[in-house]
């Protein structure tokens, strides 16, 4: 299953000590240009420009992207409703209204983020559909697509679920903060992201830094943080640096991650976090870093909950070669997961460890003409889902894309048809919580190690040629873990309960996947965007009759910004 607690932090915030930069504004602090992260593509180059009036100031963005997807098949195991398709919408708003640029409060929201084109859904039901017939639809409504339960099909049987709609949000609010710039540090307040740029546990979703693919609403949380550069204050008034963008910078926060119950304060979950970050701008090697090391302490009483998240992040570049890494690990233990697991394997609520650990490391080099890429990524696993043994799947950022189809399309399709069942099962047996909503990898990298070499071709200016060959195998055998608990009841070892997403007998290579991307980029405003992807499947995603196909994705995507 996937780590049972989001547990990345603010390590790639900045501030200034006497006045923060106006560059860093509107997006959130950035310290440093979006293409510090040498696994990141820097698209936007830079924040957006603040217009002054009077005493205040504003800045303001807007994107509207449309993708049309088509998947073939998205079932590798099955011959019927293999192919899927759909096209959908978003726009994204960003606005931030400054009083001298030192307060300010900031503003982000997403609407119609993956809603489908369309009038869909079935006239009186839920989603329902604007018009009762097909013939006679006029207007589209507000729906998405979701992994759910097929006409006819069995709740408890994973192969029932495939893709149909389901209602959608109109508006979601990613950013909404005020803050303000303090003599000696910086505050802020309210929803916010949970780290800037693009993590292994968490990613802001801003900007298109993806080099395939896209990203949604990214990791957000509510938040109170303070920030500063605490060696300042030990130089002379007019020594003190107050750029963000070189020196030590200093971040505490604290987070409520859960409210369930306000007359119960016990079942509140809470986190602590500490940050450092290094920037320096010049080094005797090269330029651009950064050195960034977080902790995250997160608890509640109502399970046993206390977790430790640490993780280290460093990225320079040298002449045309850059490179960066990026560990995190979770570490310590909870007894929620054996609390819900408990109704289906009749096995002792204990109180698990969770040893979880996740990883990317990239170097590149970049002429004007071309780009040679390597990425290595690396999220441990489990292949037991007993309560006996530690929780040990660590899962990347969902918008921390990792390829275009194995990871995102396939694997995330097969694991939301395990989670739906395994909820289902849970709900009927009235357990304390939904760790098997958490079986579902939303497209994250999660349980695989993989090797991703790229390679980017500039033939004429606003195109871009991109290709990749993406090798993943798994350090833990792929299970399911919900339809391998309820084997192992009727009385099967666990040895031989175990299945995978589609019923067969775990494996570990998962395959090869051939990406490609072109672009087209128009006057810094407009993008299109064509990609496919091609992936020849290995043992860990076979039936119980070792069947597998080939599969391929295409997807059109154009893009506006301003």
């Amino acid at each position: 299953m996937r780590n049972p607690c989001l547990l990345a932090v603010c390590f790639a915030l900045g501030l200034a000590i006497d006045a923060v930069t106006p560059a860093a504004r509107a997006q959130g602090y950035s310290p440093t240009p979006a293409h510090a992260e040498p696994w990141s593509d820097p698209d936007p180059p830079a924040e957006p420009r603040r217009f002054a009036l009077g005493d205040f100031g504003f800045r303001g963005g807007a994107e509207y992207r449309a993708q049309l997807v088509y998947i073939n098949p998205i079932s590798l195991n099955t011959e019927n409703a293999r192919a899927t398709s759909w096209i959908e919408h978003r726009l994204r708003l960003d606005a931030a209204a400054d009083w001298h640029d030192k307060i300010r409060i900031v503003f982000s929201t997403d609407v119609l983020d993956g809603v489908l084109w369309g009038d869909n859904g079935t006239y009186g039901g839920t989603p329902s559909s604007i018009s009762g017939t097909h013939v006679g639809a006029k207007d589209p409504n507000v729906t998405s697509t979701c992994v759910g339960l097929r006409s006819g099909g069995d709740p408890l049987n994973p192969q029932s679920y495939g893709y149909t709609v389901c209602p959608a949000d109109v508006f979601t609010v990613r950013k909404l903060y005020g803050e303000v710039a303090l003599p000696f540090g910086l505050l802020r307040v309210g929803r916010q992201p949970t780290n800037l740029g693009t993590g292994v546990q968490a990613a802001d979703g801003d900007g298109r830094a993806n080099r395939f693919g896209v990203a949604h609403t990214g990791n957000y949380v509510d938040r109170i943080l303070f920030a500063t550069k605490p060696l300042e204050a030990f130089k002379p008034p007019d020594r003190r640096n107050s750029s963000a963008s070189e020196g030590l910078i200093l971040a505490l926060a604290y987070d409520r991650i859960v409210t369930g119950d306000p007359q119960n304060l016990g079942s509140a979950v809470n986190q602590w976090d500490t940050a450092l970050r290094f920037l320096m701008p010049r080094h005797a090697l090269g330029r651009d870093l950064v050195v960034a090391a977080y902790h995250a302490y997160r608890w509640d009483e109502l399970y046993s909950t206390h977790i430790n998240s640490v993780g280290l992040r460093a990225m320079s570049r040298f002449g045309d070669l850059q490179a960066g890494f990026d560990v995190s690990a979770n570490l310590g233990s909870t007894r929620e997961i054996a609390a819900a697991y408990q109704v289906i394997s009749n096995d002792p609520v204990v109180d698990q460890p969770v040893r979880q650990m996740g990883a990317r490391a990239v170097v590149r080099y970049d002429r004007p003409l071309f780009t040679l890429y390597l990425e290595g990524d690396y999220a441990s696993g489990s292949d037991d889902p007993e309560a006996r043994v530690p929780l040990t799947q660590f899962t990347f950022a969902e918008d921390a894309n990792v390829g275009l189809l194995l990871f995102k399309q396939v694997v995330a399709f097969q694991s939301a048809r395990a989670s739906a069942a395994g909820v289902a099962v849970l709900t009927r047996l009235n357990a304390p919580s939904m760790p098997a909503q958490e079986v579902a990898t939303q497209g994250a990298f999660t349980n695989a190690a993989a090797i991703f070499p790229q390679i980017d071709v500039h033939p004429a200016r606003g195109l871009l040629l991109r290709g990749g060959v993406l090798v993943a195998a798994a350090p833990a055998k792929v299970i399911d873990p919900i339809a391998s608990l309820e084997r192992r009841a009727s009385g099967i070892s666990i040895a031989n309960a175990l299945v995978n997403y589609a019923g067969g007998t775990p494996g570990n290579y998962y395959g090869v996947e051939l990406d490609g991307r072109v672009q087209y980029r128009f006057m810094e405003h407009f993008l299109l965007d064509l990609e496919g992807a091609v992936l020849f499947p290995g043992n860990a995603l076979r039936d119980q009759d070792g069947y597998a196909v080939r599969s391929g994705l295409f997807q059109a995507r154009t893009t506006f910004f301003l």
